[in-house]
């Protein structure tokens, strides 16, 4: 029993460790934090992910409250964003550009995260991933490797523990942003 607790634990420690090799290729680490912009725009380029077929299944908003909380936004506006997502005509499709191509590629691991939570991976979820992918310099062949190594090992990956995001991610998530620049 403890032996397949502990094999269990090890399997999914090695597929954690896989999908961020594919993520470290070729990049360097640097101790680079996201910006409350940079936070806003995981947290609506999520939402737009979940918006594209145009279902929002519990899972999905589980999941979501969970990372707009750890994004450090406040829990009215978290449910609000999740509750009106389908009707927020002020929500535009406009492909997401982050600061920086490691926090996009972040976010396509917590996309995929966020994708399968429902267990279905729509043709259009896929379609916004590869559109972000491709307005933010990812490699198209890296994105299908990664969604490849993904699908492999998505059921270590069901589980709402941990979100690549945290490694950006400041101590202080009272972080403010100025307005008037």
């Amino acid at each position: 029993m403890i032996f397949n607790t502990i094999s269990s634990n090890f399997k999914k420690q090695l597929a954690i460790i896989n999908i961020f090799l594919i993520i470290v290729k070729n990049n360097s680490w640097s101790e680079m934090k996201l910006t409350m912009m940079d936070r806003s725009t995981y947290f609506k380029a999520l939402l737009l992910l979940i918006k594209r077929d145009n279902i929002v299944t519990s899972e999905e908003k589980m999941l979501m409250t969970k990372i707009g909380k750890t994004l450090g936004f406040e829990k009215i506006f978290i449910e609000s964003s999740i509750n009106n997502l389908l009707e927020n005509e002020f929500l535009t499709n406009d492909i997401p550009i982050f600061s920086n191509r490691l926090f996009a590629q972040s976010f396509i691991l917590d996309g995929l995260k966020v994708a399968f939570s429902d267990d279905e991976f729509s043709a259009e979820e896929l379609e916004h991933l590869v559109e972000i992918a491709t307005k933010n310099g990812i490699n198209r062949e890296w994105l299908m490797e990664l969604i490849s190594k993904y699908i492999q090992h998505s059921e270590t990956f069901d589980t709402d523990e941990f979100l690549f995001v945290t490694k950006y991610l400041n101590d202080n998530k009272n972080e403010t942003m100025d307005i008037k620049t």
